[in-house]
């Protein structure tokens, strides 16, 4: 799901406002043709619908509609033989149009201040579900993507893998050189590693050097081999250890990453720079058959 997506976006008006307005200036000339009277003030009611279509489309709207006002007023004139003078149709002009451009340039900021909200929740959006540092997922965005995987692998009865991968001696890169060389070694990582998945698997970052993958429809061998390519990818001669778990299809899924995890971790107690794979629940046979050896 797009991030923008969670947020509902602003209506955007159709033909229907227009439509509306010229249906309103029709029936004010027909009223104002079923009055005798020449002094008549009805007239005025077109200011109704130059309102609506201005706060509707703009000052474009907003002209369209006083000039359609104007112009009824005209055939209103000849046809009740109502000598308006220049005085007249200047007044009419002059409110029809004041009215027309006042209210549309009101509509217009209020339209620019939609798009600049709409913007910045989409700015918004997508900075509550990143990594400020890498740009990845965060663990946000993972916990909503997972939830989705895990009832898809279920429907389907695909098999779903994760990854936990963890950079090895980070520490002793931040000790040593500084958060600045550890920082650009995590970019770096994410960078190298997001080239080498597959177009369907889904990284992530869940804080520090900790970051996941979700490996959808992936059987044993591709698995394997996605993990060495990860392990290929680590910029600067390091390292990294990588947990990987296949889903049983009934447990939880933070038991699924924490098999991964523990695996990560036996990995790295070993001194990292590989990958191994965790053990199934109660030692149960794996999903569609295939074992990772």
């Amino acid at each position: 799901m797009d991030p923008a997506d969670r947020f509902p976006r602003l209506p955007r008006t159709g033909h229907g406002p227009l439509l509306l307005c010229v249906a309103l200036l029709v029936l004010i000339t027909g009223l104002r043709l079923a009055v005798s009277n020449p002094i008549e003030a009805v007239g005025f009611l077109y200011v109704i619908p130059i309102c609506l279509l201005a706060s509707e489309s703009g000052l474009r709207g907003g002209l369209i509609a006083a000039a359609g006002a104007v112009v009824l007023t005209v055939f209103w004139a000849v046809v009740q033989d109502v000598p308006l003078g220049v005085i007249g149709y200047a007044a009419r002009i002059a409110t029809f149009g004041g009215i027309g451009v006042l209210v549309g340039l009101q509509s217009r900021r209020r339209i620019k201040l939609q798009d600049e909200r709409e913007r910045l929740i989409v700015e918004l959006a997508a900075t509550a579900m990143s990594d400020p540092l890498t740009g990845l997922p965060n663990r946000r965005a993972w916990d909503d993507r997972f939830e989705r995987e895990l009832s898809r692998a279920a429907r389907s009865q695909e098999p779903l893998r994760v990854l936990v991968v963890d950079l090895d001696r980070l520490k002793q890169i931040n000790d040593m050189h500084g958060h600045e060389q550890g920082d650009r070694l995590i970019r770096r990582c994410s960078h190298a590693w997001g080239r080498a998945l597959r177009q369907s698997d889904y990284l992530a970052r869940l804080g520090g050097d900790e970051f996941v993958v979700l490996l959808p429809d992936c059987t044993a061998a591709p698995a394997a081999e996605i993990a060495r390519r990860l392990l290929g990818a680590v910029p600067f001669n390091q390292t990294c250890s990588i947990g990987i778990a296949v889903w049983d299809g009934d447990e939880a899924g933070y038991e699924l990453v924490h098999r991964a995890d523990r695996a990560m971790y036996a990995v790295k107690a070993g001194g990292g720079g590989d990958f191994e794979v965790a053990p199934m629940p109660d030692e149960l046979s794996l999903v569609g058959g295939d074992r990772l050896e």
